[in-house]
């Protein structure tokens, strides 16, 4: 029997027993015949064979574990500012009709006339694109157009209230109550507007200190009941597995990814049904609705198999062109798949979306430097992966722009954003370059460790050892500082990520000194706290530890375990084209062909950047 490497790494540490990097190695290599991994591992055998089907060799993904994500953070009113300008000078006025939204609409609820219908349709899109405050003023909009128009309250209520990315803030509470309020009383005849606007006055609440978990679990009930009376209506299975999503958000999967979290199994089947992927009773398929295929992407990407939503997203930028939001969505699977062109398109393409549509005033400052500038973070991480620095230089720069102190102090997802440009110059800027980069704020500690951790890789690179481990040292610092203690509670993993920093560095700098041993060590230390690192696309720390830990054991005359090391970083990014090139080296140098073959036919189709990836850059 093959014991998973995973298994026997915690076992040893149980035991006592791991004494170096190496002594994981030989064990992993013992394990695992097959350059591609164990094949007698039900989850590798469907990898495998759905990879190679898209003809994408050694392209294995290892899921990674999901611990409970803490709760996040109650944001401020940047959520609902809209930006300051000639199109938009308040969040009152009222909005252009964008023309590039696709076609969505719920024909059987809203109101009649023309504009209003056209304000309404516009207000649904883009709430299913989580641009909820423009998607409010077209609500707002339809609602000036036909004052008697209850689902049109329904809409701003329903895109005012939390999300899988948000909770929801005092004052959306109010105007949410207000809106359902006044839709009550127009009294709607129709059975189902009127049991939708009852569902959704399940989430709110005049008592400031109601529990907001407890309040989201009674509107999924009431969406579950709404659902079961019009068992045939994608719109309301849809809102319905909306409701489901929002008990866990992030959260929707056992550890391995195979086992649905809680009511996640339902939700799932919900929006399968939707997408027509599966028979739920008389539920009708609506394929084409961009929410179904926005909602399946987040439902699937963390499970062990989320190259099932491979085919829907392929189509989803196309159903609503002008939403970058939706644009940049396939990307999520596209990265968990290692088809980093693919994402790093869809990401260009979002961005420009989301230029278009801020130029018209059509996006809240959270839009702008949150889901704006994750599309930028996506195009830095997707062309870093591919080796293609000179785009990813370019986002890092474009990002130290986008997102603003404002936005890290009230949002503080956005830090990891902010510092990841650090990241790409520490991959591909020379050492001079990295050293010129100005000090970050130093009231966002974990934007400054991240500079700090540059430098300490550049100073390792120039031989400035003292230098590099003052680096170390601010960092260990910074990892004490109350605002990194407390950062996982806000949804972000600062302690383990600095961890990772101090490691990093601390080997690169034996790396130069020729201590292989000793380098490879601290970077199986390093691997090994990147994989207890929550769910994050893209991931909290940009490449995988273990293709340094491979170039390491290559550079301490150890091609066989270096091997392992490269497969295990290959299965945590598919067609990772550093790992594969490592992989080449090692195979080579080992004598393997068969493995030296695969591994150069991966690293030449995933590979776009300049010339090949050196050791000392893995």
């Amino acid at each position: 029997m093959t014991i998973p490497v995973s298994k026997r790494l915690r076992s040893l540490t149980g035991l006592g027993l791991m004494t170096s990097a190496a002594s994981i190695i030989v064990l992993a290599a013992s394990a695992e015949a097959c350059p591609l991994g164990d094949h007698n591992s039900p989850r590798v055998k469907m990898l495998h064979g759905a990879m190679h089907a898209l003809a994408a060799p050694m392209t294995l993904a290892q899921h990674q574990s999901h611990p409970q994500p803490p709760a996040r953070n109650e944001l401020g009113t940047y959520s609902r500012d809209l930006p300051k300008g000639a199109s938009a000078p308040t969040s009152d006025e009222r909005p252009p009709i964008y023309g590039n939204l696709g076609q969505l609409s719920w024909s059987e609820v809203g109101p009649a006339a023309q504009e209003a219908r056209a304000y309404f349709d516009q207000g649904y899109r883009l709430g299913w694109g989580f641009n909820h405050a423009e998607a409010a003023r077209a609500f707002r909009a339809a609602q000036d157009l036909d004052p008697a128009c209850a689902m049109c309250l329904w809409g701003e209520a329903w895109v005012l209230g939390p999300h899988i990315n948000y909770p929801m803030l005092p004052d959306a509470n109010a105007r949410a109550l207000v809106a359902l309020d006044q839709a009550r009383k127009l009294a709607p005849s129709d059975e189902l507007q009127a049991v939708l606007i009852d569902a959704l006055s399940k989430r709110y609440s005049p008592d400031p200190n109601a529990d907001q978990a407890v309040l989201n679990q009674a509107y999924a009930d009431a969406m579950e009941a709404v659902q079961a009376r019009f068992p045939d209506n994608p719109h309301v299975a849809l809102l319905t597995a909306d409701a489901l999503m929002n008990l866990s958000p992030w959260d929707y999967w056992e550890e391995g990814g195979k086992i649905p979290k809680g009511r996640s199994g339902r939700m799932v089947e919900l929006i399968e049904g939707v997408l027509g992927d599966r028979q739920v009773g008389p539920l009708k398929a609506l394929p084409d609705h961009p929410g179904a295929v926005h909602l399946y992407i987040h439902a699937v990407e963390a499970s062990d198999s989320p190259e099932r939503a491979a085919p829907h997203a392929a189509r989803l930028a196309a159903l609503m062109p002008g939403a970058g939001h939706l644009v940049h969505m396939p990307s999520h699977i596209w990265y968990r798949l290692g088809r980093w062109r693919e994402s790093l398109d869809a990401n260009v393409q979002a961005a420009a979306a989301d230029d278009a549509m801020m130029k018209q005033g059509g996006a809240s400052l959270l839009y702008a430097e949150g889901y704006h500038a994750h599309n930028v973070h996506f195009v830095m991480v997707s062309a870093l992966m591919g080796g293609d620095g000179s785009t990813a230089l370019a986002a890092a720069d474009k990002l130290a722009d986008l997102v603003s102190s404002r936005a890290q102090q009230e949002v503080p997802w956005t830090q990891p954003i902010a510092a990841a440009r650090y990241s790409a110059h520490a991959h591909f800027s020379a050492p001079e370059t990295v050293l010129a980069l100005p000090e970050p704020d130093a009231q966002f500690p974990f934007v400054r460790a991240r500079w700090h951790y540059a430098r300490g890789v550049a100073l390792a690179r120039l031989g400035r050892e003292d230098e590099a481990r003052q680096e170390i040292a601010a960092i260990a610092v910074l990892a004490q500082s109350p605002v990194i203690v407390e950062m996982p509670k806000l949804g972000v993993p600062g302690p383990d990520v600095l961890t990772i920093e101090e490691k990093v560095v601390e080997a690169r700098i034996a790396q130069s000194k020729g201590d292989y041993a000793q380098a490879a060590t601290l970077f199986a230390e390093a691997a090994q706290v990147q994989d207890r690192l929550p769910y994050m696309e893209p991931p909290f720390w940009t490449y995988p530890v273990y293709q340094s830990l491979g170039a390491a054991l290559l550079q301490q005359g150890k091609p066989k375990e270096a091997q392992v090391a490269f497969r295990e970083a290959i299965k945590r990014t598919p067609n990772n084209g550093w790992a594969a090139a490592g992989l080449y080296q090692a195979s080579e140098a080992s004598g393997d062909a068969a493995a030296s073959e695969e591994a150069k036919a991966l690293m030449t189709k995933n590979w776009f950047g300049g010339g090949n990836p050196s050791l000392d850059r893995l």
